[in-house]
């Protein structure tokens, strides 16, 4: 369970002679809070001496601030500017596609971590510097209108309401009679401009003394020089300017680009000295702290230098747009007839009818038809296949979904489906105290992390005579909207945010046993921890997360990892890692949604929700 503490104000008392007195209890909040936004910072560059202890003591002094008036955490990140110029080469086009979306969704991921353990929650304001730079590249200021204006309306249909978005004019304070309309930024993007750089340019700044002197400057430079020779690789005609002299071109927008970055960066400073200033520029890390803006990338990289392609298991790579129109075994996927990203190409994705598929952050795929298409002409022994490959697989916007009886034969194309006590089907919604020997699974109450079928056993004896118990779950799973979200997480990202110290390697080493009153008394031992998936051989997690009783009105469930004596640490790691929100998805139902989940590869839990109501999934499990 998501825990969170709402820190009360707290006094901080200065005696002369003596150092500060500190709230013990806030103090422990905001290094958790600190802790949360450290997940998504970047690595300082190997180059450059890591002087992240100076940023630490700065953000922990404003954070501590804000925690001990019970505030919201504000944070401050300059990006999302305008697309690449280079269309042909980098990006698929001038507007946000999928990268933008996935960045967004990781960005609001970040505040949401934040919300999860500290109830005032967080807020990202991202100030597009867009007009800080595009007339030195060639881009026009409608384009950058445009790409913002497409931000906004992304983060608003996503309900990222974590994100707010400023402009130059904020920064400047320039007051318009009419509403910043596509016409008047055209208008003014001059004069909100120029205003930025005559008011925060520092008098006596030498940009040419600051990239020899400061290493997050000249490791900005550096950047700059490297995306600049792509970004503007077909603005000058080969064969009309020398190599050098194009060199010395790129030199001096990038020198021109740190100048107006410097004003730019004094603007935030003097607007929002009470944020966490968070950069997507590689730096030391005493002034800012330097994070990802996409998922899983495994270099500096952004949605706007870059193209997102996503692989049939569910992983996502950032690479130029022509790298990926060269290989033969990726496609592009089109939405609303603008290019979205590319995919590895695979018979899974070849329909009756046409429907899209939208990667989901950070797992999961969401398939709606195109047109109008019943479920009864969904092949399940794909999706079933899709699923294996990546969970949860969830179909949206089909026909015929509350048809009881068809949802019981789309689940037998599937596979067997396997009754339990409760039969066929489980409508799970509250029961109140009525368990009906299932612990908390019929009530409202929030629930651990799990697999299904762990308490499905079958009781036998060994050659001694000594009774066996064994866990027998099934091997999938197909299950109506604010009030309890599933949560899905799925086993490669556990490994891949793994922290130092653990492998999959040695956690394939344990095993664990699991203990209940629920479930007919039920005690399990030797489960392997890690166990490799029946169909594509990847390991997958096979866990309970422990639920002592302090979290639940119902009966705890003990969990030991056998043979260790960092039993409770391990849990803690794995338990962490399951409600990051870097691994798991909430997936928020809508009535009519069937969604489908592989056992193996993907835990999942459920979050409470309002009690009494008229909540009800559906759930059939099928071997």
């Amino acid at each position: 369970m998501l825990q969170s503490l709402t820190a009360q104000p707290a006094s901080l008392t200065l005696m002369p002679g003596n150092p500060p007195l500190f709230d013990s209890i806030t103090l422990r909040k905001t290094w958790e809070i600190l802790d949360v936004i450290h997940r998504y910072r970047m690595p300082p560059p190997p180059t450059t001496v890591d002087r992240s202890d100076e940023g630490t003591l700065r953000f922990l002094s404003i954070i501590y601030t804000q925690v001990r008036s019970s505030s919201e955490i504000q944070m401050v990140l300059p990006a999302f500017p305008f697309k690449s110029p280079n269309r042909k080469g980098k990006t698929l086009g001038p507007l946000p596609d999928k990268g933008e979306e996935l960045g967004m969704a990781y960005l609001n991921g970040l505040c949401a971590a934040i919300s999860d353990i500290y109830d005032p929650g967080a807020k990202l304001t991202i100030a597009s510097d867009g007009l800080v730079y595009n007339d030195l590249l060639g881009v026009l200021d409608a384009e950058v209108f445009a790409y913002g204006e497409s931000l906004r309306q992304m983060v608003k249909n996503q309900g990222y309401k974590h994100i707010s978005f400023i402009r130059i004019r904020d920064l400047v304070h320039w007051e318009i009679d009419t509403p910043l309309n596509a016409a008047t930024f055209e208008k003014f993007a001059g004069d909100f401009r120029q205003r930025l750089i005559d008011n925060f340019t520092p008098l006596d700044y030498d940009c040419r003394e600051s990239i020899r002197t400061d290493e997050d400057v000249r490791t900005t430079y550096r950047g700059y020089i490297k995306f600049l020779a792509k970004d503007l690789e077909h603005t000058f005609v080969e064969g009309e300017v020398s190599k050098r002299t194009h060199k010395q071109k790129l030199e001096a927008i990038a020198k021109k680009m740190i100048s107006r970055g410097k004003a730019f960066a004094e603007a935030i400073k003097k607007n929002y000295p009470d944020h966490v200033r968070l950069s997507i520029h590689p730096s030391c890390g005493s002034a800012k702290i330097s994070i990802q803006v996409l998922p899983l990338a495994t270099f500096a990289t952004t949605p706007w230098h870059s193209a997102p392609c996503f692989t049939v298991d569910g992983r996502v790579e950032y690479g130029l747009r022509e790298t990926f129109d060269r290989n033969p075994d990726v496609e592009l996927v089109q939405k609303n007839g603008q290019p979205w990203y590319y995919r590895y190409k695979s018979p899974l994705y070849s329909w009756s009818q046409p429907v899209e598929i939208e990667p989901l952050h950070p797992c999961g795929l969401m398939i709606s038809p195109v047109g109008t298409m019943s479920a009864k002409d969904v092949d399940m022994r794909m999706v079933r296949e899709l699923a294996q490959e990546i969970s949860p697989v969830i179909l949206r916007g089909f026909r015929d979904t509350r048809d009881r009886e068809l949802f019981i034969k789309k689940a037998e194309e599937m596979g067997t489906p396997m009754p339990w006590k409760f039969g066929l089907i489980l409508e799970v919604k509250d029961h109140g105290s009525d368990t009906q020997g299932l612990n908390n699974v019929l009530s409202s109450e929030w629930m651990p992390f799990h697999y299904d079928g762990l308490f499905k056993v079958q009781k036998s004896l060994d050659v001694d005579g000594k009774e066996l118990v064994r866990s027998c779950p099934p091997n999938m799973t197909p299950s109506p909207k604010d009030t309890g979200f599933t949560l899905f997480s799925t086993s490669h990202l556990v490994w891949h945010y793994l922290p130092g110290g653990y492998s999959v390697d040695y956690l394939r080493t344990l095993s664990w046993t699991v203990e209940t009153a629920s479930f007919d008394q039920v005690k399990v031992s030797d489960l392997p921890l890690v166990e490799d998936h029946f169909a594509h051989h990847r390991p997958c997690l096979r866990y309970h997360e422990p639920w002592p009783q302090e979290k639940t009105t119902f009966t705890p469930t003990k969990i030991t990892i056998q043979g260790v004596p960092d039993s409770a640490q391990i849990c803690r790691v794995l338990d962490s890692l399951l409600h990051d929100r870097r691994v798991a998805l909430w997936h928020c139902w809508e009535e009519g949604d069937w969604l489908i989940s592989d056992n193996v590869t993907t835990m999942h839990t459920r979050s409470s929700f309002s009690g009494n109501s008229d909540r009800c999934l559906r759930r059939i499990h099928v071997d």
